[in-house]
């Protein structure tokens, strides 16, 4: 009898000192996303919450008015005053949503960037979850149209003036598709129509030159910080889609990411592009506001990044081919 009253003693102290633990070392932060109804018709409103439970010393970046929720179009937002509990503050920001079509649509994570402490100079990143919803016609049941009998069929008299008019127009037409044949014929005997084309420039020129004349824009002195780098970050995705032939205007930042290792072998070149469009989406998503000196440097890696990768074309000996250097030698070509 003793050792079972010790055994559930020690048990019960476990359980305290577990309940203990777990009190005294809340979260630092949790994101939480809800809708009031997740299946509508056309046209009705929803109402879509962001709840964030923080400790007092936590800094975020709070969610604005106008976030990107997808298809679903902003009707109405109310933000509602902090709630304090314990160490913790609770905020909520409610939006009064919509969409206009049927079928399933997908309300996006949402990133919210906060600090874990004061000390903190760059923030980290937590997503509220996504949340799908379901959108129905508002034609069903007694409310369908009501189908009517079809009409008999009318006599038409033959009409000489619109035939006519037919026989011209397949006329023309043929001899435009005879033309246009000649044309295509042409183009596959000799490549080009009239005069052959200019050469497109390197994808490395087209960077670099909409890369400085980015940069002499006023954007940064007008505080457009969104803008600037949702143009810098498109500046270096369409780069890659001419450097490496990879759909990267397409697609998200993990993505390219993943996809950009079996064409840059260099990782020190991989974590410097991964620092760039982070940082460009964090600006651009979470309306982050840079210091001076992390624009200085997005902008001198941005730069050092396109003339580390380009390819460098340079003359053999006898004139007669080029050789073609990249970043990683095992795609090195001759044309």
């Amino acid at each position: 009898m003793r050792k079972h009253c010790i055994l559930i003693l020690g048990i019960w102290t476990l359980l305290l000192a577990l309940t203990w633990a777990q009190t005294e070392n809340p979260s630092l932060i949790e994101v939480k996303a809800q809708v009031d109804t997740a299946t509508i018709t056309i046209g009705d409103h929803i109402l879509y919450s962001i709840i964030i439970d923080r400790q007092k010393d936590v800094r975020i970046i709070e969610p604005g008015q106008g976030i990107n929720l997808g298809m679903f179009e902003i009707k109405d937002y109310k933000f509602h005053e902090p709630v304090k509990k314990g160490d913790h503050l609770i905020q909520r920001y409610d939006y009064v949503i919509s969409v206009y079509d049927t079928g399933k649509f997908t309300i996006p994570p949402y990133p919210l960037a906060y600090f874990p402490s004061d000390s903190s100079t760059k923030p980290a990143i937590i997503e509220a979850p996504a949340i799908d919803i379901y959108v129905k016609s508002v034609l069903k049941g007694e409310e369908a149209p009501e189908l009517k009998d079809i009409k008999p069929p009318l006599d038409i008299p033959f009409n000489y003036r619109f035939w006519g008019m037919v026989a011209a127009a397949v006329l023309i037409l043929g001899i435009l598709l005879y033309l246009a044949y000649r044309l295509w014929k042409r183009k596959q005997e000799k490549g080009y129509v009239f005069t052959p084309p200019p050469p497109a420039p390197p994808a490395h020129e087209v960077a670099l030159n909409a890369l400085q004349e980015l940069f002499a824009s006023d954007l940064l002195e007008r505080e457009q910080f969104k803008e600037f780098f949702s143009r810098l970050s498109e500046i270096l995705r369409a780069y890659l889609e001419g450097r490496y032939f990879i759909a990267a205007l397409e697609e998200t930042t993990t993505e390219i990411m993943q996809e950009i290792q079996a064409h840059l072998a260099d990782e020190s070149l991989r974590k410097q592009l991964q620092e760039i469009l982070t940082m460009s989406d964090l600006i651009k998503f979470a309306r982050y506001i840079p210091a001076k000196e992390e624009i200085e440097r997005l902008k001198e890696l941005s730069v050092d990044f396109v003339q580390k990768t380009k390819i460098i074309y340079e003359a053999e000996p006898d004139h007669k081919e080029v050789a073609v250097t990249t970043d990683n030698p095992e795609q090195a070509q001759r044309t």
